[in-house]
C-alpha cells in the first residue's frame, strides 16, 4: 500500500451514512393495493434492472410508475407511490457523528459518491441534513454508470479534482471497494461502526 497521505474522504450514502430498506416501499404499496403480491413487485424491478435504470439516469420516475401501474395494473397516484418509494431510509446515527466530527476538524476533503437518483437525494437531504455536509458530490445518475462500473470512479476523481493516491472510500459493498482499489484509491469497507473506526483509526495512523 501506498505510503501517501489520506487527504481526500469519499463517502457512499446508502447503509453507509443512512440505512435503506426497500421492503418498505414494497409493503407500502401492498398495503394500498390490497391484490398486489410485493414479492413479484420486487422481482420484476429486479429481473428487469429498473432500479438501475433510475441509479443510471436512464428511466426517469414517471416512467417507471408506469410500467409498474401497468404491470399490476395499481390504483395509486404518482405522489402517494413517489413518497412509498423515497421513505425507505433511516439514519446511521454513529456515522452521523463521526461526519459532523470530521466536517468540524477540517482535517480531510469530504465527498460523496451514490449510487442514487433524485427523487432519493433529495428525500435524504430534506430529512437527513447531516448528509448536506458532503456539499462536493458525484451521483449516479448524473454521470450516468453506477459502482462498481470504473467509469464512475474516474469521473469522480476529475470532478473533484482530487489524486486517486490520497483518497479513501468508504462504502458497504465489498465490490466497490475492490473497484476503487484496482484504480488506486484506497477503500474500507463499512460493516458496524466498531470495525470500521478501528479500520480507519489503523489506517490514518499509517499514512499520516
Amino acid at each position: 500500500m501506498s505510503e501517501t497521505k489520506i487527504k481526500n474522504i469519499i463517502f457512499d450514502l446508502g447503509n453507509t451514512l443512512v440505512y435503506f430498506d426497500f421492503s418498505y416501499f414494497y409493503d407500502g404499496v401492498a398495503r394500498l393495493e390490497k391484490k398486489l403480491n410485493p414479492a413479484a413487485m420486487k422481482r420484476f424491478i429486479a429481473e428487469n434492472k429498473l432500479g438501475d435504470k433510475l441509479c443510471k439516469g436512464t428511466l426517469n420516475h414517471k416512467e417507471f410508475f408506469r410500467i409498474l401501474k401497468k404491470k399490476f395494473n395499481l390504483k395509486i397516484g404518482f405522489s402517494d407511490f413517489i413518497y412509498l418509494y423515497s421513505d425507505i431510509f433511516w439514519s446511521n446515527n454513529s456515522m452521523k457523528g463521526f461526519l459532523e466530527k470530521l466536517s468540524r476538524t477540517r482535517r480531510f476533503r469530504l465527498y460523496l459518491l451514490s449510487n442514487t437518483d433524485s427523487y432519493h437525494i433529495n428525500f435524504i437531504d430534506k430529512n437527513f441534513p447531516f448528509v448536506r455536509l458532503l456539499k462536493n458530490r458525484a451521483l449516479s445518475y448524473k454521470i450516468g454508470s453506477i459502482k462498481p462500473q470504473r467509469k464512475i470512479f474516474l469521473e469522480a476523481l476529475k470532478k473533484f479534482g482530487i489524486n486517486k493516491e490520497e483518497t479513501l472510500l468508504i462504502d458497504d459493498m465489498k465490490d466497490n471497494c475492490e473497484a476503487a482499489r484496482k484504480i488506486g484509491i484506497s477503500a474500507i469497507q463499512y460493516k458496524t461502526y466498531s470495525a470500521f473506526l478501528k479500520q480507519f483509526t489503523k489506517l490514518i495512523k499509517q499514512r499520516k
